[in-house]
């Protein structure tokens, strides 16, 4: 059964209401024409607009691909690359000349994944980070990139920000849909140490699978985990947006079942090594 669905949420960091500055995490999706695309944007704290311009940033992306999917998956991945960036540069460069202010100001991230039949399409400059579920669970799609300094990252305003924006696009296959989030919520929801997606992805997708959740239900449960537990782990602002694929009966206790099997396959191949089993 095709589905679907779409739920995002995103909540100001502590340091920016100390400060004085507005959030400077943006999403924005679509379902239009049997396409549906989602997007993020992570402002850059050190620029006055930047709140601006990741709204810009987001906006554009789905209109785009949402009018000109099938136009666009039959290019390659640097011809993507090009037109996306000229018209993004384009719409913030208006931005620019209306507001009277240095391009720079409007400085963000991007992240985006579209998706129509059984095809996808996808772009990441910058940190924050994109994940995929299957039906074994949880995996990382496109990690965040950072610059000679962990704090630092590229933007979608850069002289090369060509260098940068990492394209991808295929068959969906066995993808049962997307997440995107920024650098401060995968403080919560990206293990480093392990370089893993977190449980709560799982729980979060879960949700979203069951068609029996209503998505105003949902974004306010993200909404709430974002606020009373995000938050405490990082002063940055809080951002996610996921797109499901297809209704799957049951999904997280399918993941359970197939990570217990996988932990009981990894033990009998230790026990037959030990015993020398042929």
């Amino acid at each position: 059964m095709n589905l679907l669905r779409i739920v995002g949420a995103s909540t100001i960091g502590t340091s920016h209401i100390e400060n004085g500055k507005p959030c400077q995490d943006k999403f924005f999706s679509k379902k239009i024409k049997n396409v549906g695309t989602i997007s993020l944007a992570d402002g850059a704290g050190s620029c006055s607009k930047s709140d601006i311009g990741a709204e810009i940033c987001t906006r554009y992306i789905v209109n785009f691909l949402c009018n000109n999917f099938d136009k666009t998956f039959l290019q390659s991945d640097l011809e993507i690359s090009e037109e996306i960036l000229k018209g993004v540069r384009k719409s913030l460069q208006n931005m620019s000349d209306e507001l009277n202010a240095p391009l720079k100001d409007f400085s963000s991230t991007l992240l985006f994944v579209a998706v129509k039949g059984n095809k996808f399409l996808a772009g990441h400059i910058g940190d924050g980070l994109i994940g995929s579920f299957d039906e074994s669970g949880s995996q990382i799609f496109s990690p965040p990139e950072n610059g000679e300094f962990s704090n630092q990252t590229f933007f979608i305003t850069m002289n090369d920000a060509k260098d940068y924006l990492r394209i991808y696009k295929g068959n969906l296959n066995s993808t049962l849909g997307f997440i995107l989030m920024s650098d401060g919520s995968y403080e919560s929801l990206f293990d480093i140490q392990k370089n893993e997606l977190t449980e709560a992805n799982l729980t979060f997708f879960s949700w979203l699978v069951d068609k029996k959740n209503p998505i105003e239900t949902i974004e306010k449960s993200l909404e709430d985990t974002l606020v009373n537990q995000f938050t405490k782990r990082t002063s940055d602002d809080c951002s996610l947006i996921l797109l499901s694929i297809k209704h799957v009966d049951g999904w997280l206790n399918q993941v359970k079942e197939i990570a217990q099997f996988d932990k009981i396959q990894e033990w009998w191949e230790k026990i037959r090594k030990r015993i020398d089993l042929s």
